[in-house]
């Protein structure tokens, strides 16, 4: 009995050490927070190409050097809240591209995904509105990403 209960507790750990990993790649690329009252909108943007297998497999994500993706996550009192997300990515020479953002749920966790075209040395500034089904939207924000997928 005091055996079967170390190995559940060993294939536990070892399950939450592999969920931190594949989450490390998104964490240490630049995951950023604007806060609105009782509300914080984090946001990152990165190339599909640097995310690792298992996380681009759980999110149905192609990994790819011409892929992006951005990521939305929406907190009220810390706690993860759904909303709407409408994403516009703004080029260099001012075009824009809607990017269709779908929700994703991790257990208690949601989070809202977009994909989109990108080249190196792609610089795009992404304008973000967040309306929290919560109420107290729309939140506005802005920021800039410049795209460097590697070789």
């Amino acid at each position: 009995m005091r055996c079967f209960s170390f190995y559940s507790r060993a294939r536990a750990l070892t399950r939450t050490v592999v969920a931190a990993a594949m989450l490390l790649p998104m964490i240490a690329l630049g995951q950023q927070a604007e806060r609105f009252g009782d509300y914080e909108i984090h946001y990152s943007a990165l190339p599909t190409g640097l995310l690792n297998d298992q996380v681009a497999e759980s999110y149905d994500i192609l990994r790819s050097r011409t892929r992006g993706m951005l990521m939305i996550t929406i907190l009220r009192n810390g706690e993860p809240v759904t909303g709407r997300v409408d994403v516009l990515a703004r080029d260099v020479d001012d075009e824009l591209t809607e990017i269709p953002a779908r929700q994703v749920k991790d257990d208690q966790w949601v989070s809202y995904v977009g994909t989109f075209p990108v080249d190196e040395g792609d610089s795009l500034i992404f304008e973000v509105t967040v309306n929290p089904h919560e109420g107290g939207g729309p939140f506005e924000m802005a920021f800039k990403q410049t795209f460097y997928p590697g070789k």
